[in-house]
């Protein structure tokens, strides 16, 4: 019972604390084994729309697997959650001999607690003319399952204004078409703390340095070492420059250079390209972190 309402209170804390983070990506492996727990659904406020806990909590593990990096993904529910914290508690005593729930091959590195925020729309009178603004909101905590500790945490929010018509299908296509796209932004925030994956955002004018979309939030030092990948978008002639938010594959292709970082703030940092790149390092390139 004590443990029972431990794990509760702790996921009902969580995303009240979104935005500070107790960062140790350092101990984390390389590829590690996370747990997603099922969609909290908070303040669903629109009748045309209602969160399935479930199935959004597997559409953020499959938008997770699809960043392959991840050791293994798995969905749970709050009693597979409370299983295995309490069965990594007895391993301390040397009784973790059972096997783990949800399909886990070994102990989760970390859980990931995601909650459906907000939904709804807010109709407007503009000139006589209705429109309507639809609103996802979504966030996620990242938490050690030993240390209670939180590791990552951070929300997104998605919303469309468009004149009130019946265009596909009217309100709830339009709302999980929204929750599609904010899983798969919220996947993207979560890979770049677990697999310090990113992308560069800017070349200075002078082609030696470089700014990265990650930061100290993401466990980012000074003198981390990066490597930088062109990046296929497949698809993306077809669709335009929106391709990466409409979740469609990317591909990393081979190296062509190095950077070092050089200065970090919160989410971005700065570094120098090393050496002679074996062709131009450009905006929206990936970076994937080298392990030291």
């Amino acid at each position: 019972m004590i443990m029972h309402k431990s794990v509760n209170l702790l996921v009902g804390l969580l995303l009240l604390l979104a935005g500070s983070a107790v960062v140790n990506a350092d101990d984390l492996p390389e590829s590690p084994t996370v747990g997603v727990r099922y969609f909290r659904i908070t303040s669903v406020t629109d009748n045309d729309y209602r969160g399935d806990a479930k199935s959004l909590a597997a559409s953020l593990r499959i938008a997770l697997d699809n960043s392959k990096g991840f050791k293994q993904v798995v969905t749970l529910d709050d009693e597979q959650v409370e299983q295995i914290t309490k069965l990594i508690a007895d391993s301390k005593k040397g009784a973790f001999n059972q096997q783990l729930p949800g399909n886990l091959a070994e102990a989760p590195d970390a859980y990931i607690f995601p909650e459906l925020l907000r939904v709804g729309a807010v109709e407007r009178d503009m000139f006589s003319r209705i429109e309507v603004t639809y609103t996802i909101e979504m966030g996620a905590s990242a938490v050690d399952p030993v240390t209670r500790a939180i590791l990552f945490s951070d929300k997104v929010t998605i919303s469309e204004k468009r004149n009130r018509t019946d265009q596909r299908g009217g309100a709830k296509n339009v709302y999980e078409d929204l929750v599609s796209k904010a899983v798969d932004r919220l996947a993207a925030k979560l890979a770049a703390f677990f697999l310090k994956r990113g992308r560069i955002l800017r070349v200075a004018d002078d082609k030696l340095t470089v700014y990265i979309n990650l930061g100290s939030r993401h466990g980012i030092k000074p003198g981390d070492r990066f490597s930088v990948h062109t990046t296929a978008k497949e698809g993306a002639q077809a669709v335009g420059e929106t391709a990466e938010e409409e979740g469609l594959a990317e591909f990393d292709l081979d190296s062509k250079g190095s950077i070092e970082i050089t200065e970090v703030r919160e989410n971005v940092a700065r570094a120098k390209i090393d050496g002679s790149p074996s062709g131009p390092i450009l905006k929206g390139d990936s970076v994937r972190w080298v392990r030291k």
